[in-house]
């Protein structure tokens, strides 16, 4: 196992200047050097899961992508690409919503980053895969030779934390995302997955990942928490390195499924002791009162997941829930949907929407999807006793 250091800092403000500043010490403690970036394909894939702006907390801040390339340029980078396939359709007129939605054009402007509005995708092949070997990637990062992955420090419903390994997920197209969810329906399959890929992109191309930590979010994300300061950017050559040191600052230490997959694959420490962290010391900056997500009472059925067959987890796992009240009827959460179990009917001429429990895989994209926050976590009742 090759030990990449974890450049760790606090910051509590998205003024690019100082970021970038931040950032440029980082990358040279991270070891990132100017011949890895001199002449080189590099795109910037940032988090804009959805058409959120910057103050919701759901996407990566403009500020530190500004910061970034400053940082980066500062080096010897020279052209700057961003990328991302955000929720749903893989279209122009998708991505240039996100773009404007999420500060994205106006940042682009200033800071001369080119913004991708191709939406060609080619597939990568990685025979090493434990859980998947092949993977179609939109096609600026299938071009690249790095991939700066400035990710955003939040709770995950699925994951319980979306930090650098899970940001790269967003490189597969559009509603390609949702066919992923449906092939790889159970958590351990799912994060196998996520770590395929990660690993796939960081034994192919150059990986610096960039950590938005600065203000994050708590509860039920990656869309429907609430904003939450953290104060830190992170830096590493290693997105699985860099997400070991997030779960300690979260408080999760042990118990987000994309760590420990990475732990067991020897892609990263086992401990947090045994990282190389530059800059400050990571104790100043654990948050130990995080809210996680609802969902994250699953995680004590996964030491018996085929009890009774499976039954038992299934009846006791929270669920997603439609609030009528608030739902809109706009159909995101069924499009969302990778087992296509939500159905629409007309009620008094409003349309309502309601989850078929009996096909739903326990994924939580309708909630991570939904614009208007109206898909809700169910907690067993068995549960919340016991707890």
């Amino acid at each position: 196992m090759k030990l990449h250091p974890v450049a760790l800092n606090g910051c509590t403000e998205y003024d690019p200047d100082i970021i970038a500043e931040i950032i440029e010490n980082q990358l040279s403690g991270a070891g990132v050097t100017a011949e890895m970036l001199r002449g080189k394909k590099i795109v910037i894939k940032p988090n804009l899961v959805m058409n959120k702006k910057p103050d919701f907390s759901a996407t990566t801040h403009p500020a530190v992508i500004a910061g970034a390339a400053r940082a980066l340029r500062s080096i010897g980078a020279g052209e700057l690409l961003l990328a991302e396939s955000s929720g749903g359709p893989y279209t122009e007129s998708t991505i240039r919503l996100h773009y404007n939605g999420c500060g994205m054009k106006e940042m682009a402007q200033q800071e001369n980053i080119i913004l991708n509005y191709n939406t060609a995708s080619s597939v990568m092949q990685f025979s090493s895969g434990a859980a998947c070997r092949s993977f179609n990637v939109i096609q600026p990062i299938y071009d690249a030779d790095v991939i700066v992955n400035i990710c955003k420090l939040k709770t995950h419903s699925l994951t319980k934390m979306s930090c650098g390994v899970k940001n790269l997920y967003g490189v597969i197209p559009g509603t390609e995302k949702v066919e992923m969810h449906a092939r790889f329906s159970r958590i351990e399959s799912f994060t196998g997955m996520l770590c395929d890929l990660a690993q796939m992109f960081t034994e192919n191309k150059t990986v610096i990942t960039i950590c938005d930590g600065i203000c994050g979010m708590e509860g039920n994300g990656p869309t429907g928490g609430t904003p939450r300061e953290y104060g830190v950017l992170m830096t590493s050559l290693s997105p699985f390195a860099l997400d070991l040191a997030a779960e300690y600052l979260l408080g999760f230490a042990g118990t987000v499924p994309t760590v420990q997959a990475s732990i067991k694959r020897e892609l990263c420490p086992d401990d947090i002791t045994k990282l190389i962290i530059i800059g400050d010391d990571y104790k100043k900056h654990i948050t130990s009162d995080v809210v996680p997500p609802d969902t994250s009472r699953r995680s004590i059925l996964r030491d018996f997941p085929d009890l009774f067959g499976g039954r038992l987890v299934r009846f006791l796992e929270p669920r997603p829930k439609i609030n009528q009240k608030k739902c809109i009827g706009c159909g995101v959460c069924a499009a969302s949907c990778p087992k296509r179990t939500i159905s629409i009917r007309e009620k008094d001429g409003k349309k309502q929407l309601k989850i078929q429990d009996k096909s739903c895989i326990r994924c939580y994209c309708c909630q991570e999807m939904c614009p208007k926050n109206a898909v809700k976590i169910q907690k067993n009742l068995i549960l919340r006793l016991v707890r």
